[in-house]
C-alpha cells in the first residue's frame, strides 16, 4: 500500500460500542444543537450519541478521509463530507459539542515543513476553534498521550468543568485510552489549571491511571455534562478540495455551457422545397464553392448524396478592325450536378 494509503489507514479505531453508551450517559440535552466528529469513520459514535434524543434536533456533522467509511456515515450523519479535515472551511464557535477520537499518527510532511506532528495535539487545536464557548468536549486518545507537554498544557488552558476518566474494565486492557470530557471556556483570558496540568503530565506512567482514573463506568449516575443549545445550521461548512462528480454536474447544467455547445455544433445544411427565384449559373457556381450544394441528403430509403461541380472553360474570339486582328479571351463556367443513389446517377444539369 502506499505512503498515503498508509496514512488513511493508520490509527483508526472506533469507540467500542460499551464505551459509546456510557459516554451517552454523561451527556444531556435540552436544547437543539449540532454535534460535530472531525475524524467520524463510519459515523456510528455521534449517532449513537443523538439516539435517544428524537424529540430535540441535533444536528449531526462529520468529516472522513477514507470514501467508503465516508459513504457509509452519510446514511447515519446530517452532513458528511469525504475529504481531509485539513481541506475544510467550518464556521467558529458553533458546535454545542464536539466528539475528537483523532488518528494516532503524525501528520504529513509538506512543503517547507521542517517536522511532523502528533495528530492527537494538531486536531486538538484545530477543532477547538469550532466548539462553541461553554460547549462540551468528549476528547479520546491514548493514555500515555496526555502527558504531551504541549496537549496537557492546553487541555489545562482552555477547558473547565472537566473529568478524565479511562474505559471501563472490559475495554480498557485492549485499547488503553482514557477520555477528557471538559467545557470549552467562554472568558478571553484563560489561566493555566497548574493541578490539572501536573495531573495530565503523569499519564504516562500507567500505575498512575489504575490508581488515579476513574473507570467510566463508575462516574455513570454521578456527573452529567449539559450540552448547550446552539445553531443547527453551521453556516460554513464545506472542503476546498472540490468533488469530481459535483464539478461536473455543475458544468453540464450549467447554461454558459449549454450555450457554447450550440454555438460550436458543427452546420447541417438543409435542403428542400423549391427556390424563390430561379437560380442564375453564378449563383450556383457560389454553391458549389462554398459546398453548399455537395453532401448527404435525406435519410432511409430517401438518402441520397448530391455532388456538385463548376467546370471552368475559355473561350476565344476574334475581332477584326481596320489595320488588325484582335483575339479575345473569355471565361466559361458551366456547373454540373449530379444525384447518385444506389441504383443510378442523375444529372441535373
Amino acid at each position: 500500500m502506499s505512503q498515503i494509503g498508509n496514512k488513511i489507514k493508520a490509527g483508526y479505531f472506533r469507540t467500542p460500542d460499551r464505551q459509546g453508551e456510557y459516554i451517552k450517559s454523561l451527556l444531556s440535552f435540552s436544547e437543539s444543537t449540532a454535534a460535530f466528529d472531525p475524524t467520524c469513520g463510519e459515523g456510528l459514535i455521534l449517532k449513537q450519541l443523538k439516539t435517544g434524543h428524537e424529540d430535540i434536533e441535533i444536528r449531526s456533522y462529520g468529516v472522513e478521509l477514507d470514501k467508503g467509511r465516508a459513504e457509509k456515515a452519510k446514511e447515519l450523519l446530517d452532513h458528511v463530507i469525504q475529504a481531509p479535515i485539513e481541506s475544510m472551511v467550518i464556521s467558529h464557535d458553533v458546535f454545542g459539542l464536539l466528539f475528537l477520537n483523532p488518528p494516532y499518527d503524525h501528520t504529513m510532511l509538506g512543503i517547507g515543513d521542517d517536522k511532523s506532528e502528533r495528530k492527537e495535539y494538531t486536531e486538538l487545536v484545530r477543532n477547538t476553534k469550532y466548539l462553541a464557548p461553554n460547549g462540551v468536549m468528549v476528547y479520546i486518545i491514548p493514555s500515555y498521550r496526555y502527558a504531551d507537554t504541549k496537549i496537557s498544557r492546553f487541555l489545562a488552558t482552555h477547558f473547565e468543568d472537566i473529568a478524565i476518566i479511562r474505559f471501563s474494565d472490559e475495554d480498557y486492557d485492549e485499547y488503553r485510552q482514557c477520555i477528557f470530557i471538559g467545557r470549552k471556556k467562554s472568558s478571553t483570558h484563560k489561566e493555566l489549571n497548574a493541578k490539572l496540568f501536573e495531573f495530565l503530565n503523569l499519564m504516562d506512567n500507567e500505575e498512575h491511571i489504575l490508581q488515579n482514573v476513574t473507570p467510566i463506568n463508575r462516574l455513570v449516575g454521578h456527573k452529567v455534562w449539559e450540552v448547550p443549545g446552539e445553531i443547527t445550521e453551521v453556516p460554513t461548512f464545506y472542503s476546498r478540495i472540490e468533488n469530481k462528480k459535483e464539478l461536473v454536474d455543475l458544468i453540464r447544467s450549467n447554461k454558459g455551457f449549454q450555450a457554447f455547445k450550440e454555438r460550436t455544433k458543427p452546420k447541417q445544411l438543409v435542403v428542400g422545397g423549391d427556390p424563390i427565384i430561379n437560380i442564375a449559373q453564378g449563383q450556383m457556381a457560389l454553391l458549389l464553392a462554398s459546398g453548399a450544394v455537395n453532401g448527404l441528403i435525406g435519410e432511409g430509403d430517401t438518402l441520397h448524396a448530391v455532388q456538385g461541380m463548376e467546370i471552368v472553360s475559355h473561350i476565344l474570339t476574334e475581332e477584326k478592325t481596320e489595320h488588325s486582328v484582335v483575339t479575345k479571351k473569355r471565361t466559361k463556367r458551366d456547373v454540373s450536378v449530379k444525384i447518385i443513389t444506389p441504383i443510378k446517377v442523375k444529372k441535373l444539369v
